[in-house]
C-alpha cells in the first residue's frame, strides 16, 4: 500500500504559466507608474521638469521589463493544455485593455500556441 505522499506525483508548473505571472506582475507594475505621470495644474504633463524626467525614466524602465517578459512568454512553448489556455486568456485580456499593444504581440502567442498543438497532436 502506498503512503499518502507517494498517490501524488508532483507536477511541475507549465513554464508558461510562470512567464504569464512574470509579465502580469511587470505589466501592473507599469499601469501603476503610468498613473503617476507629473503632471502641470492643468493637466499636462509636466514634460519640462525634473520630477518627469525623473519619472520618464523609470516609465521606460518598467516598459522595458514588460516587454522583455513578453518576449520571454512568447519564446515559451505551452507544455500542457492549461499553460496553452492560459496564454490564449493572457492575450485576450491584453487585447480587451490595450488592442494595439495586443496586436504586435499576436504572432509570437499564436505561433507557440501552433507548436503546442502540433506537439500533442502527433
Amino acid at each position: 500500500m502506498r503512503t499518502r505522499g507517494e498517490r501524488f506525483a508532483l507536477v511541475k508548473p507549465d513554464p508558461v504559466i510562470i512567464g504569464i505571472n512574470r509579465y502580469r506582475a511587470a505589466s501592473a507594475e507599469l499601469d501603476k507608474i503610468a498613473v503617476r505621470e507629473p503632471t502641470l495644474p492643468n493637466g499636462n504633463p509636466a514634460d519640462e521638469t525634473e520630477e518627469y524626467a525623473v519619472w520618464e525614466t523609470v516609465s521606460h524602465k518598467a516598459q522595458d521589463i514588460a516587454a522583455t517578459a513578453w518576449a520571454e512568454v512568447t519564446a515559451t512553448q505551452p507544455t500542457t493544455v492549461a499553460g496553452a489556455i492560459a496564454l490564449i486568456n493572457c492575450y485576450l485580456e491584453t487585447w480587451s485593455e490595450h488592442p494595439i499593444k495586443a496586436e504586435h504581440q499576436a504572432s509570437g502567442a499564436l505561433k507557440i500556441l501552433r507548436s503546442f498543438l502540433r506537439s500533442i497532436a502527433e
